[in-house]
């Protein structure tokens, strides 16, 4: 390679004695010769190598938008329409030219006449970008959406006193994931759009909608039978916007087929055509799990399960399953204590997560620790990996635990 000044000095005659030099013949090359030179104004700022991960390429061949997500004091993350990357930089220990008019192979002129095509080198590049699978970054999504929980109509107000409210295009711009993901994640939240805009409900109103529905079913014996959503929506919307009781219901019901009897087959037709709903008996008793826990924080174990066990609708039956990711017992103290810990107020990041667990509590079981770090689970790293990477395993009472390999941070 020459410099630029000397771009007319490599002629065929001194290719020759190039190849003579190498002891190659004219016969075992190319008729066509490139000559590359380093141009005088070299840019090797206005752009930046990425390599692709095959997802990614076939998303850019398939048409799908491809885009680089966060806030201003976020690192980058590359979304396609379904996943997430976390865009790392990486070093290249061979400096690699940048030449945008290079030939190749097949490209190169045929002709029976030897020629020589001169290429510049605009840019040298000793780095690049590498991309590597990652967990969508949402805890950032739960607290946008909670600067301004939806209480009600008549608490509607602006967004200078009452917090900002999102669209989903908004959210977009400022959570790191990809559509798909955070559209999954926003349902998992419970979170509905209300004139336009993605909102979580505040958790007392959310107890005050609750109870009218479950006083509804009470009444009519819909707690069994289930809940004919039409006549339901009709009652309630007169104290609650619909599509927010339709909202609730959706989350605490499952689509069911009513319990029809009788002879009348025109009459049981009619009530086969209804779209009826039953209480999911889980998720209506985890629901008043929370309603106890979340302000006491802390409970006497015995004493929240009878009070637990009292709350809930007549025919439902209280389970410590369903209180996973919700809820930690401690065994260890006396008398027994049950506190409220959700899995979404924890860290994202594994070891962060860690961490945050071991210092609450030196040793875990398997059931235990495991709804607190199933989420942070990929196609590479399962619950028992993760364990094995963080933890050391020991036998307590005749139960596997684990507590940390590291001193805890």
């Amino acid at each position: 390679m020459e410099a630029n000044e000397s771009i007319n000095t490599r002629s065929l005659e001194d290719i020759a004695s190039v190849l003579d030099f190498a002891k190659l013949d004219r016969s075992e090359i190319k008729s066509e010769t490139q000559s590359v030179y380093f141009s005088e104004h070299l840019d090797s700022e206005s752009f930046r190598l990425l390599e692709l991960d095959k997802a990614v390429l076939e998303a850019i061949e398939n048409g799908e938008k491809v885009v680089l997500r966060g806030d201003k004091e976020d690192c980058a993350v590359l979304c396609t329409d379904s996943q997430t990357f976390e865009v790392k930089q990486g070093e290249i220990s061979n400096a690699m030219l940048i030449l945008p008019n290079i030939h190749f192979g097949p490209e190169l002129s045929t002709n029976d006449e030897p020629s020589v095509r001169y290429n510049e080198v605009n840019s040298v590049m000793h780095s690049f970008f590498e991309l590597r699978p990652v967990k969508p970054r949402l805890a950032k999504l739960r607290q946008l959406l909670e600067k301004n929980p939806y209480s009600g109509q008549a608490e509607e107000g602006d967004d200078d006193h009452q917090g900002k409210k999102f669209t989903f295009n908004e959210l977009l711009d400022l959570v790191q994931g990809s559509e798909n993901e955070i559209n999954t994640a926003l349902h998992k939240m419970q979170a509905l759009i209300i004139d336009g805009y993605w909102r979580v409900l505040d958790f007392d109103f959310l107890v005050q909608v609750m109870g009218h529905l479950l006083q509804l079913c009470d009444e009519n014996d819909w707690t069994h039978s289930g809940v004919p959503i039409e006549e339901c929506l009709n009652v309630l919307q007169e104290l609650y916007p619909r599509s927010v009781v339709e909202h609730v219901i959706h989350n605490f019901c499952d689509k069911a087929v009513p319990t029809v009897s009788g002879d009348d087959d025109e009459e049981n037709r009619m009530q086969i055509d209804i779209d009826y709903h039953k209480l999911n008996e889980d998720k209506v008793c985890r629901f008043f799990a929370e309603q106890i826990l979340k302000h006491a924080r802390k409970f006497n174990l015995s004493h929240f399960l009878s009070t637990w066990e009292k709350s809930v609708p007549e025919g439902m039956k209280t389970s410590l399953y369903q209180l996973e990711g919700l809820a930690l017992i401690d065994r260890d103290s006396t008398p027994e204590v049950i506190s409220y810990m959700t899995v979404d107020t924890l860290p994202e990041d594994m070891d962060e997560r860690f961490n945050f667990l071991f210092r609450m509590k030196e040793k875990w079981s398997l059931a235990d620790i495991t709804p607190y770090i199933k989420d942070l689970e990929t196609d590479k790293m399962d619950v028992t990996a993760m364990l094995t990477k963080v933890a050391r395993a020991s036998m307590s009472k005749g139960i596997k635990v684990y507590n940390s390999r590291k001193p805890l941070t």
